[in-house]
């Protein structure tokens, strides 16, 4: 009985010491860049998927959550409200802001080249393309190090006192566009490098005797994102027309990264009214654009409502697929084709 008791005990004891920490991702894809950097190290759980922005958790996610040693955010806005619940249920979680030190683009604007503020914080994280040796001293090379923030302040309102009511409603509905950021900042490969390298960090920080595996995991991502970003530039160079229509502004920083613009059906997250459709399916026929790009994740009324009017075709692009590579992949080829002359 006696040796019965010792044997399960040590199996208990064994399988404790061999658990894997818990890592939880706020969504797929920085759980996939997670996964690229930890491995077999580490149990990676994704939370939010589909639309992200009614994201709320389910029980099962709060279980995960309560067991988990790290939590990656990624900037998005439901984690403003949930994060503070999840370090409540989970007392020794650990949370990483996988966007860390990258500057964001405006939603509204998001797809060229309007900024919420200048990119000091990339002065840290230039990358050669062909000089990726070590971890520290390496990070994503991108354009935005010389972009500056748009001054979109309504200054004309200064001085008039009898516009002081209207005014501090300009001031309020600024605030309100400032605070929402583009967050898809996974989308341009050069700042998913920033993200796992940050992610990377964080992993080093929790298991440090596992340093050499995760940094060589990091090494071999990073890789695998420049070849992939030296690929895509080469076969979107040469595309005469660089504008593609989205219904959702979820590609912007993809777009500021080759070169693209971006046109969203969707206007601050709403629909567009009759007079804004109108003016698309205007620019549609006028661009000749062939294909609009649709969300899996949201509504594709609109989209199929202009492809109705204009004989463009609907397609569908995922920002928040799982694996973040093959995505991007897909992107290049279909904006590739959509707008090469057939």
């Amino acid at each position: 009985m006696f040796k019965k008791i010792f044997f399960v005990t040590a199996l208990l004891l064994a399988s404790l010491l061999s658990a894997k920490p818990v890592v939880i991702a706020s969504i797929a894809p920085v759980g996939y860049l997670a996964k690229a950097v930890g491995g077999d190290k580490i149990e990676v759980q994704s939370l939010a998927k589909g639309d992200v922005h009614s994201y709320e958790p389910k029980p099962n996610d709060m279980k995960a959550v309560a067991k988990a040693s790290l939590f990656i955010a990624a900037g998005l806005e439901f984690e403003e409200a949930w994060i503070p619940r999840f370090k409540a249920s989970a007392k020794n979680l650990v949370v990483v802001q996988s966007d860390a030190k990258i500057a964001k683009l405006k939603e509204e604007h998001a797809g060229h080249g309007e900024h919420d503020e200048e990119h000091s914080g990339h002065d840290d994280h230039k990358a050669k393309d062909d000089k990726h040796s070590g971890h520290s001293g390496h990070a994503a090379k991108d354009k935005h190090a010389d972009h500056k923030a748009k001054d979109d302040k309504h200054s004309g309102h200064a001085g008039h006192a009898e516009h002081d009511e209207k005014h501090e409603a300009h001031e309020e509905h600024d605030e309100e566009h400032e605070a929402h950021a583009d967050p898809h900042v996974w989308l341009n490969p050069m700042l998913a490098i920033t993200m796992a390298r940050n992610i990377s960090d964080a992993l080093i920080a929790m298991d440090k005797a596992n340093k050499d595996f995760y940094l060589k995991n990091f090494q071999k991502l990073m890789n695998d994102l420049l070849a992939f970003d030296e690929s895509a530039k080469n076969e979107l160079a040469g595309l005469k027309n660089r504008k593609f229509v989205v219904y959702h502004p979820a590609w912007g920083y993809f777009a500021e990264h080759y070169d693209l613009e971006q046109i969203s059906i969707e206007r601050n997250g709403k629909e567009p009214k009759i007079d804004e459709m109108a003016s698309t399916v205007k620019m549609i026929k006028d661009e000749n654009i062939k294909v609009i790009f649709a969300d899996p994740n949201r509504s594709q009324k609109s989209a199929q409502v202009l492809a109705s009017q204009t004989g463009a075709k609907v397609e569908l692009l995922d920002p928040l697929g799982y694996n973040l590579l093959e995505n991007l992949k897909i992107a290049v080829r279909a904006i590739k084709d959509a707008n090469s002359p057939k």
